[in-house]
């Protein structure tokens, strides 16, 4: 697809009022470029000041780290970290004055930066210059467009977006089981297993609703463990946060994101299937199904009912196949159980259905900034900075650098000189690692700090490079504001507080049977859009669904 077309398409899709005070902001606000920028180059003999922040850049940075002496001696600047932290400390950083150069941040959004007047646009020509691999990227998934775009002048970008392939891979979410316990019990789970490693087993599909209630109540109800006594629990949960019972979701039809409800886009929470949820969880709370304290917040408490023993089912994500999840299951409870086997699924499915697993739209992740009094001769420096902190500048052993420190000392390459091996453990921001390279993470880059040996055991089911069979089951939020050009993000930012603790003292009541579901549903609503519900989903009205972007940019 050519960039023209590409820059068109997303134009007509672009539905914003550039009146609007909270939707698409354009170049009148803040500084913008006098020129397309192609003129504008570093002078080769000057040193330049470069002033920066991004994440792992904490209180506890170590100033002249070895990653930022590196950076500086490549590309001959001085590089001053701003020490932020937290939402709350770049906020003060922001309100003081003192944006730095550059920055990387997750909380800010390109309209309320430009409506701050705190940024300058990028030109396009420059970012091909400097760093064309980015665009490489925003051409094979051109939705990021629609997000750091300018929508007054396509040969402009407000800020620019990193990238990770772990939020689109990585982190699926899945359930574990002790395996052990299932052949203990001779359950027929009415899907294909195959044993990938030497305790780790994988299901070719997820476990239908039915059979799970099944298996929870023989683990509760019989003697899963052998030992001659019934102390086991039925299901725990990590914690009670709507990303984490996603997978309880699938299991009555909808996913944990904002979902198609006769076209018109609905949180999960507002469903007439999220009802049957809840209904459905009474009755296993009611039967002893569920662990007592699976409501609870403290995920820690239902890590340590696994590692113990006492539960043999859990919510997790793959990537805790990984050895930076050692101190929860299943990796810890490998280590402390040698009989102990564990079967990852997909998820749960309606009986007769299909597990619905959320994945995020795009590999987009994080958003580069650029001060307002930067001019394109500094500018031009930036986007050297940028490349070589994002792609190493094409070399991938600066990028090994930067991710695991000094080679030799800190790593070495494998055998086939492809994979760093750590030498030392060096926790993000040790070294001034991670601190400039974290919204850089590359196909190359997820392998390496996400495939260790045991998840690559299962690929070909949760890795996309494997093109896993799993896969198929993710879906895209209906509906969502890429471009923040509704007041959606601002209204969910001002009820989110008392719509969320709402929604979770419904639920709590729901499933601890103090509610009657069916009886009290309507006036649940009723209260959702005294909060400001049905006027924050109202703003996703004008916009197209994801699934149509996409058919867009196919045309």
């Amino acid at each position: 697809m050519k960039k023209k077309n590409i820059m068109n398409k997303m134009l007509a899709l672009t539905l914003c009022s550039m009146t609007a005070v909270t939707g698409c902001s354009g170049s009148s606000k803040g500084n913008t470029v006098s020129s397309n920028g192609e003129s504008a180059a570093p002078d080769p003999n000057k040193t330049y000041d470069i002033t920066y922040t991004g994440q792992w850049c904490y209180s506890d940075y170590e100033d002249g780290s070895f990653v930022e002496k590196m950076i500086e001696d490549a590309l001959n600047i001085n590089i001053t970290v701003e020490k932020a932290e937290t939402t709350d400390t770049i906020d003060l950083l922001l309100a003081s004055g003192e944006m730095p150069d550059c920055m990387w941040t997750e909380s800010k959004t390109p309209s309320w930066m430009q409506e701050q007047e705190l940024i300058r646009t990028i030109p396009r020509s420059m970012v091909e210059k400097y760093c064309p691999k980015l665009l490489e990227y925003y051409e094979a998934n051109p939705l990021i467009y629609k997000m750091v775009l300018n929508p007054e002048n396509e040969d402009e970008f407000i800020c620019l977006a990193g990238l990770t392939f772990q939020f689109v891979d990585y982190y699926l979410p899945g359930d574990f089981y002790r395996y052990d316990w299932i052949e203990n019990l001779g359950i027929d789970l009415g899907v294909e297993v195959e044993q990938v490693s030497d305790r780790l087993y994988v299901a070719s599909d997820g476990i239908e609703l039915s059979k799970f209630i099944e298996i929870m109540d023989a683990f509760v109800n019989k003697d899963p463990d052998g030992n001659g006594q019934k102390d086991t629990l039925g299901a725990a949960a990590p914690d009670w946060g709507i990303g984490q019972i996603g997978q309880f979701f699938s299991a009555y039809g909808f996913t944990r994101d904002i979902n198609d409800v006769d076209g018109r886009a609905e949180q999960c929470y507002a469903m007439e299937e999220y009802k049957e949820f809840l209904k459905g969880f009474q009755d296993l709370y009611k039967r002893n199904l569920l662990d007592p304290e699976i409501i609870s917040n403290d995920r820690t408490l239902a890590w340590d009912k696994v590692n113990t023993g006492v539960v043999g089912y859990w919510l997790s994500s793959m990537n805790t196949l990984n050895t930076w999840a050692m101190d929860r299951p299943p990796l810890t409870l490998l280590e402390r159980d040698p009989n102990a086997k564990i079967l990852a699924t997909p998820g749960l499915r309606p009986d007769g259905g299909e597990v619905k697993a959320v994945v995020n739209p795009t590999p987009a992740y994080g958003k580069f900034y650029v001060n307002a009094n930067v001019d394109d001769e500094k500018l031009a420096k930036i986007m050297e900075f940028f490349n070589y902190t994002i792609f190493g500048a094409g070399d991938k052993e600066i990028v090994a650098q930067m991710i695991f420190g000094e080679k030799d000392v800190d790593w070495k390459w494998d055998e086939t000189g492809e994979t760093p091996v750590k030498i030392n453990k060096l926790n993000s921001g040790d070294k001034g690692t991670w601190s400039f390279c974290q919204f850089g993470q590359t196909e190359e880059v997820t392998k390496w700090v996400g495939e260790e040996a045991l998840f690559q055991a299962g690929g070909k089911y949760w890795s996309e490079g494997e093109n896993g069979s799993w896969l198929k089951w993710q879906h895209k939020p209906y509906k969502t504001d890429l471009a923040n050009e509704t007041s959606y993000e601002q209204i969910s930012q001002e009820i989110s507080g008392d719509l969320d603790a709402y929604v979770a003292s419904y639920r709590t009541q729901a499933i601890l049977g103090q509610a009657d579901v069916d009886a009290t549903w309507g006036d649940y609503l009723k209260e959702l859009d005294r909060l400001g519900y049905n006027k924050m989903m109202d703003e996703l009205e004008s916009l197209p669904s994801l699934d149509q972007m996409v058919a867009e940019y196919a045309k």
